[in-house]
């Protein structure tokens, strides 16, 4: 009998186990496994690691699959179509708001781009547009659980230091 799940090995040595019908929505995974001379019924049995991606982003990821493993993965069309519908089912609010420190939501952005999971990467722009919308700078510094003016102040310094130079009359040319 052919093995119904791929084992993947998280950055942190976590290993995990992802069912085979989760390929359709991991596009990394596929094409990887196709590349790679796989099919459906002959899956690796060692473990693929993940090396940019720590065991909880992929133990959140994991869980997102579960959560919507009856459902289709979504059209590139379909997408396109409802690309301004920033509607995020409840469930998914509920999971990604458990998602804390807010890092690890970063954490689980930056893995769906690498594993290239478009459904969950349109969810997690829409949630986290929805989260920031209509916020101060305060209020987003508070959700985002970091200093936001002080990156603001921190980008300002840094553009005062090309104007210092310039003051001081130095060029490229004077090198």
């Amino acid at each position: 009998m052919a093995a119904q799940t791929i084992k993947l090995t998280s950055s942190d040595g976590k290993e995990f186990e992802m069912k085979k019908s989760d390929f359709a929505k991991v596009t990394m995974l596929n094409t990887m496994l196709t590349d790679l001379g796989f099919t459906e019924d002959a899956l690796p049995d060692e473990a693929i690691p993940m090396p940019t991606v720590n065991g909880d982003a992929l133990d959140a990821i994991i869980k997102w699959l579960r959560m919507h493993e009856e459902e289709e993965p979504k059209t590139e069309d379909y997408r396109q179509e409802h690309h301004l519908d920033r509607r995020v089912s409840a469930m998914d609010v509920e999971f990604l708001d458990s998602l804390t420190p807010r890092t690890r939501l970063a954490d689980v952005i930056n893995a769906a781009y690498f594993l290239e999971i478009p459904d969950l990467i349109v969810t997690l722009v829409k949630f986290t547009a929805n989260s920031l919308e209509g916020r101060t700078v305060d209020e987003m510094s508070r959700w985002l659980e970091f200093d936001l003016k002080q990156d603001i102040r921190r980008a300002e310094d840094d553009s005062d230091e090309g104007e210092s130079s310039e003051k001081r009359g130095r060029t490229d040319s004077d090198a």
